[in-house]
């Protein structure tokens, strides 16, 4: 055999090995088990991370729709250099956002004010989807689901003190915040309902939507309609009101990746990337998946995480459907990260009622890869993403082992 084929034998190996360890034999460093071995475990990472890798952090783990341990890690504000207290610090949760924005609209979808398969264009008077020949076909479940044929991609990166903040109908035509990429609208560029797709700009249609049907603005409906009926009493999608009653200095500071205090950022796309919560009150939330709520009745919450045409299995509306849960449903929830490092996820098994609410300051990447970690703990299955972030620590050593095998190969050859 030829040295050359040698090498891409040894190559394929290699792969192969990454590949199915990856795929089917890596399990994260928490086996399934009891509460006490998630919990001592998130403490150890979370407490290592402390001033090394986050400015802050909130935990709370709900256990039979109880919460049943609460943590809080780093300094919340920096200036006063006050402590995280989970039913007072509020973190800008970024796309954890968009879930909640979920529970507004499916609000009136059961109210009878909006139908979700009808055409969203006959709703909407303050702006409309430039021409297409799909823009009277985007629903309300196309955007709630990413699905609407959006390409827009999204993350809102805000605006800073001195800048000014656009208005919905100008965000929606040119939006000047967008984390990557040069501005642009939000637009239409293939058949809603085929292909999913994440559109932040979608959530904001569905924000001016929201105005439109209640004629009130976005975080006032959220205010009466959604947050305060689920006892969410200190959160809010206005960051001025927020400040207005005297809660500046609740408002988690937001670190970057250095840890470097950043100036509080506003937005216009509030309904994708800016509601404010304690962590107290998005434990509520999660609660109220599995009891009786006064916002949405069992039928609705099921239809929320239900997976929805185009969205492949993984999405539902507003729902992140992270893996199956044995019971005919999924472990559900959102994932959020923002601008300067700001990561959060919620989720719940609602066939048991356990959850996780874990947010950071100063950390994109580590709530996400715990909750993978927590979906493991609970239900003895790898995330997606879990499978992705395995096979990425492997690359280096595949890629080492190659070049050694290689090397080997090669002096091998010569010397015989």
């Amino acid at each position: 055999m030829t040295t050359i084929a040698l090498i891409i034998l040894w190559s394929v190996l290699v792969i192969a090995v990454v590949l199915a360890e990856a795929f089917w034999f890596a399990r994260p460093a928490v086996q399934p088990a009891n509460l006490t071995a998630i919990e001592t475990y998130f403490v150890r990472k979370l407490s290592h991370a402390s001033d090394r890798e986050l400015g802050s952090a909130a935990l709370i783990l709900i256990q039979d729709g109880k919460i049943a341990t609460t943590h809080q890690f780093g300094i919340a504000n920096a200036e006063t250099k006050a402590s995280v207290k989970l039913d007072q610090t509020l973190y800008q949760l970024a796309s954890v956002s968009k879930l909640v924005t979920a529970w507004g609209v499916m609000k009136l979808v059961e109210d009878g004010r909006l139908a979700l398969d009808q055409p969203v264009s006959r709703y909407l008077t303050r702006w409309h989807f430039s021409d297409s020949e799909y823009r009277d076909k985007v629903t309300a479940r196309h955007l709630l689901s990413h699905t609407a044929g959006l390409d827009d991609l999204f993350g809102y990166a805000g605006f800073l003190p001195g800048e000014e903040i656009q208005t919905l109908e100008e965000s929606l035509t040119l939006t000047r915040d967008i984390t990557s990429g040069t501005p642009r609208g939000v637009i239409i560029s293939r058949e809603p309902g085929k292909n999913w797709l994440y559109s932040g700009g979608g959530y904001t249609v569905l924000q001016l939507l929201i105005e439109e049907i209640t004629r009130q603005p976005f975080a006032d409906y959220m205010a009466k309609s959604i947050l305060k009926p689920l006892g969410m009493e200190k959160s809010n999608f206005d960051w001025q009101a927020i400040v207005d009653e005297g809660r500046a200095g609740d408002l988690a500071t937001s670190f970057d990746e250095r840890l470097n205090p950043s100036p509080p950022r506003r937005y216009t796309a509030t309904a994708a990337a800016s509601l404010y919560a304690t962590a107290q009150d998005m434990a509520l939330l999660l609660q109220a998946y599995t009891r009786q709520n006064p916002v949405l009745n069992q039928k609705t919450l099921m239809q929320m995480m239900t997976p929805q045409p185009g969205a492949h299995q993984d999405w539902g509306l507003g729902h992140a459907l992270y893996v199956t849960n044995g019971a005919d449903g999924y472990v559900v929830g959102h994932d959020g990260g923002n601008l300067p490092a700001l990561g959060h996820t919620v989720r719940i098994n609602p066939a048991t009622g356990n959850g996780i609410v874990l947010m950071i300051s100063g950390n994109l990447n580590l709530s996400s890869a715990l909750g993978d970690d927590w979906v493991f703990w609970e239900t003895g299955q790898l995330t997606v993403n879990a499978r992705l972030r395995i096979l990425s620590d492997r690359l280096v050593p595949a890629v080492v082992g190659m070049g050694l095998g290689a090397i080997t190969i090669v002096l091998w050859k010569l010397i015989k």
